[in-house]
């Protein structure tokens, strides 16, 4: 029971483009006259637009705000019904025109909306060194699906930094490089040469040497 309330929330939108559709089809096939073009054609199209744009953008229809939209439009579907069960104009005239607000609202909601919520989902999960995708939705309003299929489009642009692991984000650590200083000595080791000097042409060698270096004789 819980899941099917959870799909009806998270679908909501979607129901009421439908119903706005379902209840100009029944004005166009019943009513007569000037109502029927002014009234039931409007309601099919603007249903069909919203429910188009709605199932293209789901980060919008499934998210609070598009709960918020699908139920405002199922008053104005219910009220067009209900007028047109009492025969009252005044209730159709109130429905269409609930209809009508909300299809100049929605381009609006929908651009704030989808930036909105990515922005929101991934300023959670990066706040936080694990969370879940049930956790993480609860946070945010957006639907469990809606917020794992946000997650991975921004794991797979490095907007966020980790990786998912089941149902659960994890947050990289900030990658960090060690420097090890070595210090070494070096000792030179100073070499002190010693000299001979010969003694036959008072040349000077270097000591070991066994010959002059310039008259070749034996030192």
């Amino acid at each position: 029971m819980s899941d099917i309330v959870k799909l009806l929330k998270t679908k909501f939108f979607l129901i009421g483009s439908i119903l706005m559709m379902i209840a100009g089809v029944i004005l166009v096939v019943f009513v007569s006259g000037d109502e029927r073009l002014m009234m039931g054609i409007p309601m099919i199209v603007l249903g069909l637009l919203l429910f188009i744009s709605g199932y293209i953008t789901p980060v919008v229809s499934e998210s609070k705000n598009g709960l918020a939209i699908g139920l405002i439009l199922t008053i104005g579907a219910v009220v067009m019904l209900m007028g047109f069960v009492l025969y009252e104009y005044t209730m159709l005239i109130a429905g269409l025109s609930i209809s009508i607000l909300m299809i100049i609202a929605w381009p609006f909601i929908c651009c704030q909306g989808t930036q909105g919520i990515k922005s929101q989902v991934v300023g959670v999960a990066s706040a936080h060194d694990s969370i879940s995708m049930i956790e993480l939705s609860n946070k945010t309003g957006a639907s469990v699906k809606l917020t794992s299929e946000i997650v991975y489009d921004a794991i797979g642009k490095g907007i966020l930094s980790g990786r998912m692991e089941g149902d659960t984000f994890v947050r990289s650590a900030p990658s960090s490089t060690s420097y090890s200083t070595h210090s070494t000595t070096t000792k030179e080791r100073e070499t002190v040469k010693v000299l001979v000097i010969c003694p036959y042409c008072g040349a000077k060698t270097e000591q070991g040497i066994g010959k002059c270096q310039n008259c070749q004789a034996d030192l």
